[in-house]
């Protein structure tokens, strides 16, 4: 008797575990092959819901029609937004032109006179070698130089090819952009009867959990964020303070804009403030390039300890649980796994706690 029950929890467990198997591969199939194609009607109803808020608010506010109000809100978030864009693109311009003009100077100044020293001295051995070793060597140095050349052709080439694919990239991210703005509208127009059909189609007995589970998601999402926002602060005001140490020209959009790529991983600070420390090192600003690289060291560290306690705490996970969560998120769903795979399993913990789902005590 012991046994054929034992059998049958296994068997349920098999059965239960093949159905939420077949529907999370459906899931990742949708999302891989249809949600790029998706994904500004998402984002376009991710904006219209936290839109609805504020329109709702000055509709009954100013006693004015709610279809009026949409359409006015959603024009100036966009133009809001496009304006933010707008001048952190021309500051970012700005600062890479600047960057680019001292990379060139330290180019002509320094890298372009070491090179010169350098052949006039294999030249001296060249000439300082007799007979059929100096042929050899003399072919091997023409081959080295080749070989070099050969290599800065191909990292040319890569970077025209990306350029020119990023030109191909931009009218189908204009028009998707676009898309999005008009889907937004679109949706905030008729956003009350949207929500209200989608509800319906939710079984009854379904319907007190999906509250739950959007009251969470809410909630979740808001800590979420609220979490990044205070390491992107941490960051730019230890950047900023190391800046102003260093005495660094522009220190404010500098720190700004190293803490936003800070955020994301497949960037970082690493990307910035190493090849600057190599480049200060190299033209023979010390303590530039010293203070640099402690200031990178000191930001890596000071996050890796922070971030996964602090959003941890806010989502209701244990360090311990959140920073294998972001490695292995990074790693097999890139930059979106980073954030989706912590929240996804702050939100099965919480069904969990909540009863709604029972996968451990």
């Amino acid at each position: 008797m012991e046994e054929s029950g034992r059998l049958r929890r296994q068997r349920e467990f098999l059965i239960q575990t093949a159905y939420w198997a077949v529907w999370g591969t459906a899931g990742v199939l949708l999302i891989k092959f249809v949600g790029p194609a998706l994904l500004p009607f998402v984002i376009a109803f991710l904006t219209a819901w936290a839109l609805a808020v504020p329109t709702d608010f000055l509709s009954e506010r100013m006693h004015v029609n709610r279809k009026a109000v949409s359409v006015v809100v959603v024009v100036l978030f966009y133009a809001a937004v496009a304006g933010l864009l707008f001048l952190f693109a021309s500051h970012a311009v700005s600062l890479a032109q600047g960057v680019a003009a001292d990379v060139s100077a330290f180019l002509s100044d320094t890298v372009i006179p070491l090179l010169e020293r350098f052949s006039r001295w294999v030249e001296q051995i060249l000439n300082g070698t007799a007979g059929e070793e100096g042929m050899v060597a003399d072919a091997r140095t023409v081959e080295t130089f080749a070989h070099t050349g050969g290599m800065f052709s191909g990292v040319s080439g890569k970077v025209i090819d990306e350029v020119s694919g990023l030109a191909a990239y931009l009218p189908g991210v204009c028009m998707n952009v676009l898309l999005t703005v008009i889907a937004t509208l679109f949706m905030e127009l008729e956003f009350p009867g949207m929500t209200a059909f989608l509800y319906r189609q939710i079984p009854k007995h379904w319907q007190k959990t999906t509250e739950d589970i959007r009251a969470y998601t809410v909630g979740t999402l808001a800590k979420f964020i609220r979490s990044y926002a205070l390491i992107l602060g941490l960051t730019f005001a230890e950047l900023l303070a190391g800046f102003l140490i260093l005495r660094v020209e522009g220190a404010f959009l500098i720190a700004l804009i190293i803490a936003v790529l800070d955020i994301l991983p497949v960037l970082g600070t690493g990307t910035v403030l190493v090849p600057w420390a190599v480049i200060a090192l190299a033209a023979g600003e010390v303590r530039t390039g010293v203070g640099i690289l402690i200031l990178y060291l000191a930001i890596t560290v000071v996050r890796n300890i922070v971030e996964p306690k602090l959003v941890g705490r806010q989502m209701g996970l244990s360090p311990v649980v959140m920073l294998p969560c972001m490695i292995l998120g990074l790693k097999f769903f890139g930059l979106v796994g980073l954030f989706a795979l912590p929240f996804g399993v702050a939100f099965v913990k919480s069904l969990n706690d909540r009863g709604v789902i029972h996968l451990f005590r």
